[in-house]
């Protein structure tokens, strides 16, 4: 069953500055339970008490009640910045509001596990952010679809550790020209209501895992056509691709001598159909993360535009 994308980011819209409808947000090692804290504060929704995650005016966020008496202001902290740790249990909810049954509360599970499903495409793995936003360009990347942020920064998120320490979801383009916009916890973002910056990069310090959920994706009308072996010159590079059926590619460069199928590659990539244009994206290849085909003279030839650079593919086998 393919993500459904409006109802995933409708709740992210619902929620995103507030906990969860199961009622916790979760700290680094627990959660916190809202009625719990309802009680121990004397906070009853029926007084007026929302829970929120509000700018703490310090560049992070706390969690609150909060409520609006005569006109005025009033807030009671349930959680300061220090420990807030909710992005991949609001994203699984999310998620799991899409119609995709996953539940995680630590972001390099959540991410491990959303590359290991069948119905995602990883279109680009620990890339730096200008490769990454090649790829959101491309508009191959959806809303609904997935960003991991992996720590590269030694004095970043949890003292530097160099591993994934953030998730988001991606939330689309207010308009052509926009980088694209994120959701998320921690700190709470959405379009154009958020109290921080909600660019999809967030800030330095990160290369970006890109997943992409692929069932709605269109056909892929010319797969049998393209199957096989590729030669591709651009520039001064000529590489070899083998194209599958099923959307994925590999390169090498050394040229084949038979048809056989590739097994030791260069780099991968998976390749998308939108009418007569073939669209390849590199998964780390740290060189190329676009490439795009459109038809050439024939079946087996077709013009080809690299990172800027004008080229050719031709079928050989």
């Amino acid at each position: 069953m393919a993500i459904d994308r409006v109802k995933a980011i409708e709740y992210a819209k619902r929620f995103w500055n507030r906990p969860c409808d199961d009622g916790v947000f979760w700290l680094r090692d627990q959660a916190v339970n809202v009625e719990q804290k309802r009680r121990e504060l004397r906070a009853s929704a029926r007084d007026g008490w929302e829970a929120l995650f509000v700018a703490d005016g310090n560049g992070g966020e706390k969690a609150v009640f909060q409520r609006t008496v005569g006109g005025l202001p009033e807030t009671k902290l349930i959680q300061p910045w220090e420990g807030l740790a909710d992005c991949a249990h609001f994203l699984s909810k999310c998620l799991q509001a899409g119609g995709i049954p996953i539940s995680e509360l630590r972001v390099p599970t959540l991410v491990k596990k959303l590359q290991e499903r069948s119905d995602t495409k990883t279109l680009a793995e620990k890339v730096p952010r200008s490769q990454a936003q090649a790829v959101v360009n491309t508009g191959i990347f959806k809303k609904g679809d997935m960003i991991g942020y992996f720590n590269v920064d030694p004095k970043g998120d949890y003292r530097g550790a160099q591993n994934y320490s953030h998730c988001t979801m991606y939330a689309g383009k207010p308009n052509p020209q926009d980088v694209g916009r994120v959701t998320c916890h921690t700190i709470a973002r959405f379009p154009g209501l958020s109290f921080v910056a909600d660019e999809w990069f967030l800030k330095t310090g990160y290369t970006y895992t890109l997943i992409h959920f692929s069932n709605d994706d269109p056909p892929m009308a010319n797969a049998a056509s393209l199957a096989g072996w590729w030669k591709v010159e651009y520039g001064n590079t000529t590489k070899f691709y083998y194209i599958f059926k099923d959307g994925r590619a590999r390169y090498t460069l050394r040229a084949p001598k038979s048809n056989q199928e590739l097994h030791v590659a260069e780099g991968s990539a998976y390749w998308f159909q939108e009418q007569q244009k073939i669209t390849f994206i590199w998964r780390k290849t740290g060189t190329v993360e676009v490439e795009v085909w459109t038809k050439g003279g024939n079946a087996r030839e077709f013009s080809i535009l690299v990172n800027n650079a004008r080229g050719k593919s031709t079928k050989l086998f």
